[in-house]
């Protein structure tokens, strides 16, 4: 038996000063890699399509991180070995691909399409979610569902027909 449990989250993130993002030669070079050489899949739900590389510590924030605590943090949660292999080599960069994470776009959970996916989608995506919540989809059994991603979607479906969906 199953059962729904509501929060409600108010996030206050005081982002040091930045420049604006623009995508660097580093990222572009390491998006190249993760995604057509290597042929990484999302690492949520494995899907390959539309494919997007995620920061794993949000470029925005860089500037308030300490290189030698990510460095660590990275050591620990490292998904595909990258760290390992560079060993203690500084991390300058959040382009670094230590530092980067390949998240679909766009999925189907249950035949039903799930904009944004698990990187930035509704009740599915990393930029949405908490961190325990948005990793136990990896590790959800099938035909079982921890969110409403689902049920997200098929509401603004019947909202952009005039209708209402039920739960």
């Amino acid at each position: 038996m199953t059962h729904e449990q509501r929060h409600t989250l108010t996030e206050f993130v005081e982002f040091p000063d930045h420049d604006q993002r623009t995508e660097s030669a580093e990222f572009r070079k390491n998006k190249r890699l993760l995604v057509s050489q290597l042929d990484l899949p999302c690492f949520i739900c494995g899907c390959r399509d539309q494919r997007e590389v995620h920061h794993l510590h949000e470029w925005a924030l860089w500037g308030a991180l300490d290189p030698e605590k990510v460095l660590d943090t990275l050591h620990m949660f490292d998904p595909y070995g990258f760290t390992h292999k560079m060993g203690e080599q500084p991390i300058e960069t959040p382009d670094d691909i230590r530092n980067l994470l390949v998240l679909c776009g766009h999925c189907e959970i249950d035949g039903v399409p799930v904009p944004g996916g698990h990187h930035r989608g509704v009740d599915a995506g990393v930029h949405d979610l908490t961190f325990p919540i948005w990793i136990a989809q990896r590790a959800v059994k099938d035909g079982m569902s921890i969110t409403k991603a689902v049920q997200h979607v098929k509401n603004l479906d019947a909202k952009l027909r005039g209708k209402t969906s039920e739960k």
